[in-house]
């Protein structure tokens, strides 16, 4: 028996039925650039649904490993993942464009709260929150605003999940933040090691069919952002379902709260083609300094820099540069001599100026990623420019 011949179908083909569709607009989803942050078990289905639409451009941001309680709930991964310990972001890259091999995908194996340009969040349509942590969510939403970007929440847990859509001047999820949440948030600020800051939300029980069901509406609510019909969006309504005796409730969510951080609008930006995350400290300030005519502008970092550690029983001192975000408790182990011994963050900066040792170092090296946006302050102004010498940076392919 002679073996049939497979026909690839060509792009065009691909979305052929949703041509169909009286308000689908083609070219706009060929070259919409959504950014996923989250690639589990709701995540996977985000995903999945932006390959069968053929969304053209797909951007994936985590950093956690496949483990074997993913498998029940995450359709893109497999057991052979688990045991070569492989990135949830690299395997649904591969595993959606396996799906569809028209889209192009690009992953950050990274957090969103640290190693992501709020310049990405710049370039995107619209981003997708997949997470079951209110810390990176109220970081999604800082920088998105910043922006001037929408983004969509999801939740899942059991049989139940919710929907939120967080657009700049009609909804805003630190707005209706509790006083309960914001006390969970300033707890979780403290910690610097990034799996501890993500981990104390503990595992979540979910189920496939509430994932499918809070991820189709999200991507739906996304495609609205990226077509222009942001009439119909949900914005300032919280869509909740409860699986168990299949409820669907909608209800308008808090007014947008001016006063909160969130609502920091970046009004212009300057975009430095010169620069970029590889660029020296020296680089990057005399390059400030001589674009916005002052003699010490000051890059602010809130994260915060180490610029030194010490031991809290050896008292051990240790020189160190680096981003606090990205001091991790094995990096603790390392440094101290006894068990459970702590570590002292004995001198910090929250600025980088021309006082500021050893400018040779690059701005990636403390902790500033490509195409970030940096805040600059001077003695009269602050400003706010990017890092676009970076432009290659995002290169889906």
């Amino acid at each position: 028996m002679s073996k049939k011949k497979i026909e690839i179908k060509t792009e065009k083909e691909w979305d052929k039925t949703f041509q169909m569709i009286s308000w689908w607009k083609t070219d706009d989803v060929r070259n919409a650039q959504i950014m996923v942050v989250g690639a589990g078990a709701l995540g996977n289905e985000v995903l999945k649904n932006l390959a069968l639409l053929n969304v053209g451009n797909i951007l994936i941001v985590d950093f956690d490993h496949i483990e074997y309680s993913n498998l029940s709930r995450s359709v893109l991964f497999r057991e052979s993942d688990v045991k070569d310990k492989r990135l949830k972001s690299d395997v649904a890259a591969e595993r959606i464009q396996e799906i569809n091999p028209n889209i192009k995908v690009q992953t950050i194996n990274g957090d969103i709260m640290v190693d992501v340009g709020i310049g990405v969040f710049r370039r995107m349509d619209v981003i997708i929150g997949c997470l079951d942590n209110r810390l990176a969510r109220l970081f999604i939403n800082r920088h998105c605003f910043k922006v001037s970007k929408t983004w969509v929440d999801g939740a899942i847990e059991n049989l139940a999940g919710e929907l939120n859509v967080y657009m700049p001047g009609t909804s805003c999820y630190e707005s209706q933040l509790s006083d309960q949440e914001w006390q969970n948030i300033r707890h979780k600020m403290g910690c610097p090691d990034v799996a501890r800051r993500n981990s104390l939300q503990g595992r979540i029980p979910t189920t496939p069919i509430s994932s499918s069901i809070i991820a189709a509406m999200q991507v739906q609510e996304a495609l609205k952002v990226v077509m222009g019909n942001t009439k119909h969006s949900m914005a300032g309504k919280k869509f909740l379902y409860e699986g168990m005796n299949n409820i669907i409730m909608m209800y308008e969510t808090a007014v947008v709260n001016e006063e909160v951080e969130s609502a920091l609008r970046y009004e212009e930006i300057i975009e430095a083609k010169e620069l970029r995350a590889d660029s020296t400290i020296k680089e990057a300030l005399e390059w400030l300094s001589k674009k916005l005519k002052v003699e010490n502008p000051k890059i602010e970092y809130a994260p915060g820099i180490i610029l030194e550690i010490t031991t809290e029983r050896s008292e051990k001192v240790i020189p160190l540069v680096m981003s606090k975000a990205h001091f991790s408790d094995d990096l603790a182990d390392k440094y101290t001599e006894e068990q459970n011994e702590s570590i002292i963050f004995s001198k910090m900066t929250y600025e980088i100026d021309k006082e500021f040792p050893n400018k040779e170092l690059r701005l990636s090296d403390i902790g500033i990623p490509p195409l970030q946006i940096l805040s600059v302050q001077t003695d009269d102004d602050l400003f706010f420019v990017e890092l676009t010498g970076d432009e290659d940076f995002l290169n889906f392919c």
